[in-house]
This record gives C-alpha cells, structure tokens and sequence, in this order.
C-alpha cells in the first residue's frame, strides 16, 4: 500500500546536516522536504491541549476522506481505483502524492500570525461545514435511491411483488360491472393444481371456471378470477391462508399512467442527485485533503516543540519508505536512540527560552523547567514509541499500491 511517513528530528542549527542524517538512513527511499512556518507558540500547557485536539482532529479527518472516497465507489461501482484517483485531485488539478510532496503551507487560507489552536478551530468550522452537507446530501440521495429501488422491485421483482401495469391488458378483466370483479391472484407454481382445485370453493359467490393464466415466471403463476363485489375480501382474505397471494390491483388506464409518470420521475430524479452527489464529492476531496495535511503539519510542529524544546530548531520532512519501511524504520530508531537519554534537545531549549529574542515569560518558564517527558506528551499515530516526533500517512483511500 502506498505510505508516507511525516517525521522531524533535530537539527542542532543545521538542517543540511539533518538531512544527510535521514537521507543516509532511508537510503533509496524517496525524501521531500515539508517545510512548516514558524507558529505562534503559546505556553506549554497550550501546547499539550492543542497535541490532543490534533490528534483527534487527524483521525476524523482521515475518516471523513474514507467516506469520500467509499461514498464514490458505492456511487459508481465500475470505477477503478486509478480513474477515482484521476477524478480526485488537490490545490489545482495535483494528485494526493503530488500535493504531499510538495506541501507549502497555505498561509493565505490559514494565517501563521494567529494562534495555532484559533487555526485549528478554522480547519474544525470548515469541515464541520463539510461534514454537515455531506450527512443532508447522502441523506437526500438515500431516501430517493430507496424510492428507485421500489419501483425496480416493482419492474423486476417475481409476480408477487413487481407491478402488474404492463402486463395486465383490458381483455383480462371484466370492466364497468355492477356486481362483478376481476382479481388477480400470484400461485407459487407448486400450488398450481392445488388453486385450480381449490379456488371455486374458497368462498361463495366465485364465477367457475374463471380462474385463467395470465402470466408466469421461474417461481408463480398469474390468475385472473373472478367474484362477485362484496365477496372479493373474504376471498382474498380465504386465499392468502391457503398461501395464494392477491394483488392489490385494479385495472385503471388514468392511475397506470400517472404510476409511470412517477417512476421515470424518481429515475430521472435518481440520475440528477447521483450526479449532483459525485460531482460535490470530487470538488470538495481536494479541501478536505488541504484541511487533514495542514492538521498533520500542525501536528508535527506541535509535537517537535513538546520534544525538542524552544525556540524550534528541527527538520520535518516527508518519506516514502517503500517495501523496506520495517527495516528504514528500525534504522532510524536506533540512529536516534540518544533522544530519549540525552539532554541535549533539553539544554538548547533552556538556553533558547533564557533570553531568546522574543520569548514570552511563559515560554522561558516552561523551558526553564528542563526536559520534557517526552513519553508523555507524545501522540503519535503508530503504536510503536520512536524517539524522534513520526506520524505514517497511510494513503491507501484508493485501494492500490
């Protein structure tokens, strides 16, 4: 399955170090850089709440382009999964993969000079939005698409169920009689010879011999019979308890007419709300995937701070690591194993909160307080604890490689 890997590690004053560091250990795998602005930082209780909310965001968000994209393929079943990846794209005709790897982030629609968690809470309207309109749509489209699949059960189901319009004709009923009445009884083929020997004795007042075929399939038989008016209910209520089903159907050329007006009503009905439905889909993929990154970003950012102290000093970057992620992964842990025991992301953050430029007091205390625990504040999404901040991006919406 296609996976990235979001990751930042320190980098002690030297991002080009930083990455040599990484690019040695992933060897062929592919490397992009993902660079962050540089946010505003707040205090470090902030920034432990704020790592909560992320996370939580993350996960609805990937969920949400899950439905996206399951809500597609249920919505056109002969799709592929390379046409629905060409169909969805990002930032202006980009494929997923090309938007990834070439992050920037996008300061005009989320501005770096507010505080990250009033960023979050903008990401969070906009896809509260989303979210809303796809629940009314899907909504709208189900109760429709329940419509159509009566009337098709009607058009396609066996002689007891499906609608009796197009194969009922005038000369199979009696019309305009004061007294008489056709109706028209579904025999599973298994009772045939029971009906035939039965049905002129279900009640009084049946006409004999007038039991006749008027159409069958794999698994009934259509009778037309007849019975005088004030008869017909106890007939047919004698009949369903001898396991013959009556149609409840009445010859009139008006009502078969108005019925068929509203069938192709609810088709075309169908056809224009499908259409509708994948069309705000596909427009809308590409801002719910703008919307999960830039989550992920804040992410990294927010969970590099609470690992490596202030002021930032670290490389993100994107990796593709391929089939020999286990192996690239195990690499890496131990290439940084020195994280988890050594002081040195702690001591640079003492020394950037003590008198950096611009600190608020706030920051150089939570600087000034040492080291963080690093197992407390991480939230990452693999399982597994790495000492470096790590997040995987399983992009696997498409269903290939």
């Amino acid at each position: 399955m296609t996976l990235y890997w979001l990751l930042s590690v320190p980098a002690h004053g030297d991002g080009h170090v930083a990455w040599r560091d990484i690019k040695s250990r992933i060897g062929s795998s592919d490397l992009y850089d993902f660079s962050l602005p540089t946010f505003k930082i707040g205090t470090l209780d902030g920034l432990v709440r704020l790592s909560d909310d992320l996370a939580k965001f993350d996960a609805t968000y990937e969920t949400t382009l899950t439905k996206f994209t399951d809500t597609l393929r249920s919505l056109n079943p002969t799709t592929t999964a390379s046409q629905l990846q060409a169909q969805l794209t990002v930032d202006g005709g980009k494929s997923v993969d090309q938007y990834l790897r070439t992050f920037a982030w996008d300061n005009a629609k989320y501005r770096v000079d507010r505080p990250l968690v009033e960023i979050l809470g903008q990401v969070a309207e906009q896809m509260g939005q989303v979210d809303g309109q796809l629940k009314t749509k899907l909504t709208q489209y189900n109760a429709i698409k329940g419509s159509l699949a009566t009337v098709r059960r009607k058009q396609n189901g066996n002689l007891s169920v499906r609608a009796l319009g197009d194969i009922v004709r005038p000369e199979h009923c009696v019309r305009d009689s004061e007294y008489l009445q056709t109706l028209f009884v579904a025999v599973p083929r298994s009772l045939a010879s029971e009906w035939l020997n039965t049905y002129e004795r279900l009640t009084a007042m049946v006409v004999p011999r007038s039991a006749t075929p008027v159409a069958e399939d794999s698994e009934y038989i259509l009778y037309s019979v007849v019975v005088f008016k004030r008869a017909a209910d106890e007939f047919a209520t004698r009949a369903r308890d001898a396991r013959f089903t009556v149609r409840d159907f009445v010859y009139d050329e008006e009502a078969l007419e108005r019925e068929r007006r509203m069938q192709m009503e609810v088709v075309e009905q169908e056809t224009e709300l499908l259409g509708n439905l994948s069309e705000w889909l596909a427009g809308c993929f590409g801002d719910v995937v703008v919307a999960w990154v830039h989550v992920k970003a804040m992410r990294v950012f927010v969970e590099s701070v609470l690992r490596y102290g202030i002021p930032p000093d670290f490389l993100p970057v994107l990796v593709k690591p391929g089939k020999q992620a286990d192996r690239i992964k195990r690499q890496l842990v131990d290439f940084y194993a020195y994280l988890e025991t050594s002081t040195r992301a702690s001591d640079r953050a003492r020394k950037g909160g003590k008198g950096g430029k611009g600190s608020s007091p706030a920051n150089a205390a939570a600087a000034a307080d040492g080291a963080f625990d690093m197992h407390e504040f991480s939230s990452v999404l693999s399982s597994e604890y790495t000492p470096f901040v790590f997040f995987e991006v399983p992009w696997t919406f498409f269903g290939q490689e």
